[in-house]
Parts: C-alpha cells; sequence; structure tokens
C-alpha cells in the first residue's frame, strides 16, 4: 500500500482527509463557528465583524515599530496581539461614530490619502504597480488597505472634533506650577521594615513547590513504533501501518501487537541523541507538536510511526535560581510588612518623636524644598503634590517603607522660576489634557458598544 502510494485505496483516503483538513476547514469552522454563535474575525463590533487581515496587519505594524527601536519581539507576542486588538477595536468603533456623525471619510478622501503616501510613488508621482506590489509583500489588498486608510482618516475627523472643543485654561496651568514649585518647611521621617533574609529551607520549599516558574529545557515526550518489513512482508506490513496509523489518530495507546515493536517511549530533549534510529527519521520527529501529533517515515526495511503525548518542561536546577527565588521572597516580604507597617503607624496619633525612638530613625529637617524635589526624592507619584499642601501632618505608604511627615511653613514659587516653568509644562499639559480627552471618548463608545473578541487569536 505505501510502496505503491499511486494506487493505494488507502494512500487516497489518506489524502483525501489531509486535502478536505487543510481546504475545508476554513470553510467548515466558519459555518461552525457562526452556528454556535461565535465569530470568525477578530472581533465583532455592534455586529460588524473586524477581519483577521486588519487585525494581523496592525500585529505587524506593532512589531516592525519594536524592532525599529531593537525591541525583541518574540517574547512579546501575547502582550503585541493585545495591543493590536484593542487598536483594531478602537478603529472601528471610532469610524462608526464618525458614520453616525456624518463625518465619515469619503472616496476622494481615501483616494488623495492614498496617492499622499511616498511610498507608493515613484519620481514623485503614483505608481499602481509599486502600490500592488506593496501591498502583496504586506499581504494585503487594496480593498483592505483603502478600508483601514478610510478607518483612520474618519478617525482624525472626531479627533479634530475633539480638538475644536478642547481648552486648557490659565487657571489649570497655574495650579500645576504653583504646586510644583511650592517651597515646603517641615520634618520627614522614612520608617522601614525589618530587613527579611530567606534561609536555605525557605528557598528550597518554594523552589519544590513552585518547579513550574522556573523552566530550563522543554522536552517532548514521544513513542515509536517499528514494523519490520522484511519480517512481515510488504503486503502485511502495509497493513499493520494502516490499522497503527488510525489508532493512533484515534488516540488509542492500548496497541499490542507482536508484530509491532515500541523501540522508544520516553521525553525527548535532542532527537539526535536517540539511538537506533534512521537519521530520516529523526528529522521528521522534529516536527512532532500538539497540532502535528503524528509523523510516518518509510525506510527501505520498515515503518516507523511516531506520536507526540505531550510537552515537558525540565525545571533550572535550585543553584542556579536560588538567588532569584530569594529576591522574589524578600519583595513579597517587603510588600506585606509595609502594609502592615502603614495600618500600625496610621491607627495611631502621628508623634514624630515617638515614631523616631520607637523605630530607631532620625526625622530629616527640610527648609524651603520644592515640592517635586520631595516627590523625586521619596519616589512619590504627582498625584501626592497637594498632600502636602492640604494636610499638615499625615502617613504615606511608599514601595519600600512610610513616610511620615509635619509640614511648618508652605512658602508660594519664586515669580520669575514660576514663569519660566508656564512656557515649558503649558504643551505637556495640553498634550497630557488632549490624550485624556480622547481616552474618555473611546471609553464612553466601548462602554455604549457591544463588543465581542476572538479569543482564539491569542492560542
Amino acid at each position: 500500500m505505501f510502496a505503491k502510494i499511486a494506487e493505494s485505496k488507502w494512500m487516497k483516503f489518506v489524502l483525501f482527509l489531509t486535502t478536505f483538513a487543510f481546504v475545508g476547514t476554513a470553510f467548515v469552522a466558519i459555518v461552525v463557528y457562526k452556528f454556535a454563535g461565535n465569530i470568525s474575525g477578530a472581533a465583532l463590533v455592534n455586529g460588524r465583524e473586524i477581519s483577521l487581515q486588519e487585525f494581523y496587519y496592525q500585529v505587524n505594524t506593532i512589531q516592525n515599530r519594536l524592532e525599529s527601536q531593537g525591541i525583541d519581539t518574540a517574547p512579546l507576542k501575547r502582550e503585541i496581539y493585545d495591543q493590536a486588538l484593542e487598536a483594531v477595536i478602537d478603529r472601528e468603533l471610532l469610524y462608526q461614530q464618525a458614520e453616525k456623525e456624518g463625518i465619515a471619510a469619503t472616496n476622494e478622501e481615501v483616494k488623495k490619502a492614498i496617492l499622499d503616501i511616498e511610498a507608493f510613488q515613484e519620481n514623485g508621482k503614483f505608481s499602481k504597480d509599486k502600490y500592488i506590489a506593496l501591498l502583496s509583500s504586506m499581504n494585503l489588498s487594496p480593498q483592505l488597505f483603502e478600508e483601514i486608510v478610510r478607518k483612520d482618516l474618519s478617525a482624525q475627523h472626531i479627533f479634530s472634533l475633539i480638538d475644536v472643543s478642547f481648552y486648557l485654561s490659565d487657571d489649570e496651568v497655574d495650579s500645576y506650577v504653583s504646586k510644583q514649585l511650592s517651597k515646603i518647611s517641615g520634618i520627614f521621617l522614612k520608617i522601614n521594615p525589618p530587613e527579611y533574609k530567606p534561609s536555605e529551607k525557605d528557598l528550597k520549599a518554594y523552589y519544590e513547590s513552585h518547579k513550574d516558574q522556573f523552566k530550563g529545557k522543554i522536552g517532548k515526550e514521544i513513542i515509536i513504533y517499528r514494523i519490520d518489513i522484511e519480517k512481515t512482508g510488504i503486503d502485511k506490513a502495509d497493513n499493520l501501518a494502516r490499522d497503527l496509523f488510525l489508532k493512533l489518530k484515534n488516540n488509542e495507546s492500548d496497541i499490542k501487537n507482536s508484530e509491532i515493536q515500541i523501540i522508544f517511549k520516553d521525553v525527548v530533549y535532542d532527537f539526535n541523541v536517540i539511538g537506533n534510529i534512521p537519521k530520516e527519521v529523526k528529522e521528521k520527529l522534529k516536527e512532532l507538536n500538539k497540532n502535528k501529533n503524528i509523523v510516518f517515515v518509510k525506510t527501505d526495511d520498515a515503518y516507523y510511526l511516531s506520536k507526540f503525548i505531550r510537552e515537558v518542561s525540565e525545571p533550572l536546577p535550585f543553584a542556579k535560581v536560588k538567588d532569584q527565588i530569594s529576591e522574589k521572597l524578600k519583595e513579597e516580604y517587603k510588600k506585606g510588612s509595609v502594609e502592615r507597617l502603614y495600618k500600625e503607624i496610621s491607627s495611631s496619633e502621628i508623634d514624630l518623636k515617638k515614631l523616631s525612638q520607637k523605630y530607631k530613625v532620625k526625622g530629616e529637617s527640610v527648609k524651603s524644598l520644592p515640592i517635586r524635589d520631595i516627590l523625586v526624592k521619596y519616589n512619590l507619584t504627582p498625584d501626592k503634590m497637594s498632600v502636602f499642601l492640604k494636610d499638615k501632618k499625615g502617613v504615606l505608604q511608599l514601595t519600600d517603607g512610610v513616610l511620615v511627615y509635619k509640614i511648618d511653613k508652605v512658602s508660594p514659587p519664586d515669580a520669575d522660576e514660576k514663569e519660566a516653568l508656564i512656557k515649558i509644562v503649558k504643551p505637556i499639559l495640553e498634550n497630557e489634557k488632549y490624550n485624556t480627552l480622547v481616552q474618555m471618548y473611546i471609553d464612553k463608545l466601548r462602554k455604549n458598544s457591544d463588543i465581542k473578541r476572538n479569543e482564539r487569536i491569542f492560542r
């Protein structure tokens, strides 16, 4: 049978199944997903489907941008897919809103935008051949590219409406700068939790219970069957191979036949080290994975059928991850101990002298120090600026400890210094506020829309 492929009814049957799997699966999958209430595209936004082609175009755009910055994108697949999916959903939401507002991009706008793209030009003029060639290299049809351009232009129209209604008042800028430059005089007490050093026993216990976190070599558990053609004869060997193939396809594991020999069943990290296996079989074994779980090889004297069982990871040795575990346990302890310390201190009256004696730390006196310098010194976020202006006494939880403060005096900023900073920060604040408004607008669209994501694209 396998020896005479062209004449074999069995091989024709296998070829039919294979052809159906590759050619028919896409159609069958779409039909099944549709009847199951699922989607075949990347997402469904208010009943309108976003194609997988548009999604993968966005993925490639993000990958190219990151790689141009020298970033290895291989370990970032999930993050890139997440970002790409949310980006195409936002673009679709904005496009649908532009349609409702009657400001969606026209055919003429789309045409002009494409004609003006330098990548499609030759000697300063649009080249249709270059246009088609470049789109083909990106696996994009002109229709899909024009649809993406239309959506982007329509989104820009929405952004223009937001821009018209956007306004940053002088009072907002003045308030921000005044907070930044106001000078504080007072006492600050930084209290750290006691240092923790995990024992060897703690480290080993964590390692034993979290070995899956320390993956080293990735191996494959496989089983290899051999049918000797010389012993059984070609016809019988054909029949045995056919029956074995079908049983493996049906996930049957209890295969008992003295003429079918199990020559290997173990975890493999390097297929080249498996002994007594022909070279061509070793090469074929490398193709085994959870999606292609059976491979078949015929040599001059035998049939080899191999099946993938599961992926196995060999954990890194304890000595190699010991320091990593130590840092992790220290970080976990610090986080919990900081929270406990904050609750303990903030639940009682704030008395810097008593706290200094109890925790054996010395307070730091500051005189006319700008608030922004205090934020940097103690690694505080900008939203803490108003805290020091509003509360004369207080306790703040930091990432590595607790900050207790007592403010004696707040001095207004110097006029010249204030004016200089306003010129610097005003465009930054305008950009920040504009981006915030855009995000709020998109969030509102998301809230009022029916969005279904195709989670299968992450598999």
